[in-house]
């Protein structure tokens, strides 16, 4: 999951960038091995797993801003992921064709086979619990790292003769 996260992180950061010219586009067969990849590693299983998370964060902002509606903010919101899961596959093709623009069939063979080898098996287990851990301790991390910011600039601006 942390891997999609980063990928649709970075999906977001990209389109507020002017786009480049694009690559040629990858064969067939690197395609097909990237896809193959991305099935074997669950990418569409984290997908299923995102789009709740996903929509539990935009309910929440929603209601931040229209507190007494929160009850139908949320029931609107508990329906629009069975709306949209279906458009996974849009994602995986488009990621699918940066791995296999980035790695050759033989590469994507490989990561496949360790994804399907009892190591690549446990990762893939404990990834969703670790991801969730570290989103967790990531946005505890920032919120202190926030606090500590604010802090030292509003003493840097009493200096300045600054209160805030």
């Amino acid at each position: 999951m942390a891997h999609l996260l980063a990928v649709l992180a970075l999906a977001f950061i990209a389109s507020l960038s002017p786009s480049p010219l694009k690559a040629q586009a990858p064969d067939a067969a690197r395609l097909a091995a990237a896809r193959e990849m991305m099935e074997v590693a669950g990418v569409a299983k984290q997908f299923d797993e995102l789009m709740p998370l996903l929509a539990q964060q935009l309910s929440q902002s929603f209601v931040a801003v229209a507190p007494e509606k929160a009850d139908e903010i949320r029931q609107v919101f508990a329906q629009l992921p069975a709306k949209f899961i279906d458009r996974k596959g849009e994602l995986i093709d488009q990621v699918a064709g940066l791995y296999a623009q980035e790695l050759s069939v033989e590469e994507l063979a490989a990561v496949s086979a360790f994804y399907k080898s009892p190591a690549g098996a446990r990762l893939l287990a404990v990834q969703p619990q670790i991801a969730r851990q570290s989103m967790a301790l990531g946005q505890r991390w920032g919120a202190q790292i926030g606090r500590e910011i604010e802090q030292e600039a509003r003493k840097e601006l009493k200096k300045r003769g600054i209160e805030l």
